[in-house]
């Protein structure tokens, strides 16, 4: 039952990646916007330097948005996910949009989240965007949190973001449409803000910035909004840092 879970996963998520028709994502502003910049790339702007030459490991590939915008600035970059065709449309459009001095440093590659197959302590930053939720078994979903931070260096960044349980209106359509068999992307398990920070501290990694994708409006006079608020977005992450 689990692994028809996984494999209708991998299906959707082909599905939506079409070779013949790829959707660029940065056509996408809400997206872009609630997504990548208030909670993936918030987060990547709290380490020291952001990922100026390091060495970095993405857990989850589909059109690869993040690779294209860090190219310049990473040592090496390694993308991963479980699915062949994902992996060959991101590679081909890696191809076209990355500078060829530049798309040398990127290693976009077929590989499971919960076996990675890297060394103990080999990244500087490790993070997965929106990805392990998708994974329909518990116990290999942990499998693949404790994988993402052993591959990490010691004092090196953990970042994980995940669907919000306190977002309780996406979370009940969420539930409703798995029910159904009508979810976008086949399985998607959320989870609590505080749940997400344990799974953190209960693998070594100290927890030093949470943000989602509520809140954060600029001036003075919302600062009690973002304080009430910033827990609610549909989206949220923690950053850490592996002990």
């Amino acid at each position: 039952m689990q692994k028809d879970k996984q494999n209708l996963v991998i299906e959707k998520f082909t599905k939506h990646l079409n070779p013949e028709d790829v959707f660029d994502v940065r056509d996408d502003w809400n997206y872009m916007f609630q997504s990548k910049f208030k909670v993936d790339y918030r987060l990547i702007s709290k380490i020291p330097n952001g990922l100026k030459d390091k060495v970095v490991l993405n857990v989850g590939t589909f059109f690869p948005i993040d690779e294209i915008y860090f190219a310049s600035r990473v040592k090496e970059f390694y993308s991963i996910d479980i699915a062949p065709e994902i992996i060959k449309v991101a590679n081909e459009i890696a191809d076209k949009e990355i500078h060829p001095s530049f798309r040398k440093r990127i290693k976009i590659m077929v590989a499971d989240a919960t076996n990675l197959p890297f060394e103990d302590n080999f990244f500087d930053v490790s993070f997965s965007f929106s990805t392990l939720e998708h994974i329909p078994e518990k116990e290999k979903r942990d499998k693949a949190f404790k994988e993402l931070i052993r591959v990490t260096k010691q004092n090196g960044y953990v970042i994980i973001t995940v669907p919000n349980k306190l977002n309780i209106g996406k979370y009940i359509r969420s539930t409703r449409m798995q029910k159904l068999g009508t979810s976008p992307f086949g399985y998607e398990e959320h989870y609590f803000p505080w749940e997400l920070k344990k799974i953190l501290i209960d693998n070594g990694v100290k927890p030093i910035f949470y943000c989602s994708s509520a809140g954060d409006l600029s001036g003075v006079f919302f600062k009690a909004h973002d304080f009430v608020t910033k827990y609610f977005g549909h989206r949220m992450g923690w950053l850490g840092i592996k002990l």
